[in-house]
């Protein structure tokens, strides 16, 4: 499995809470915004790998938060579904920037966003019995 992420303290997070980095292959840390996280997602799609977290997962809109961290594994050729979802996803997020852009927020809204983000995943992980 692979974390795309462009939130800084989920790659913290997520090494330490494992205390297994033998379960996660790879930590992509990605510095840009929410849509160089799908863009980067959909680039690992052409080359085989599946989408395991919903891109739009969390009730936070994408034209809100800064944030966003995807999971994918490597898979055996082009998944048409992970490419359909991640497309999807990338228009959905044109369609808000196009409305209303991501503000330019202050450091601890951005931590708060960054703390949701984490907390989403944390779950994810939790249910999957990851951590």
């Amino acid at each position: 499995m692979k974390i795309i992420t462009n939130n800084p303290l989920v790659k913290e997070e997520l090494v330490r809470q494992a205390n297994r980095p033998d379960k996660v292959e790879e930590i992509i840390f990605v510095d840009c915004d929410y849509m160089g996280v799908l863009e980067k997602v959909r680039d690992l799609v052409h080359t085989g790998y599946e989408i395991l977290t919903h891109p739009l997962y969390g009730s936070v809109k994408p034209n809100e938060t800064p944030y966003r961290t995807i999971f994918i594994k490597e898979g055996k050729g082009l998944n048409v579904e992970s490419l359909t979802l991640i497309e999807g996803a990338i228009q959905t997020v044109q369609k808000f920037q196009l409305n209303y852009k991501t503000p330019v927020w202050d450091e601890k809204v951005t931590n708060d966003f960054q703390v949701v983000d984490l907390d989403l995943i944390v779950n994810t992980l939790n249910e999957i019995q990851f951590l």
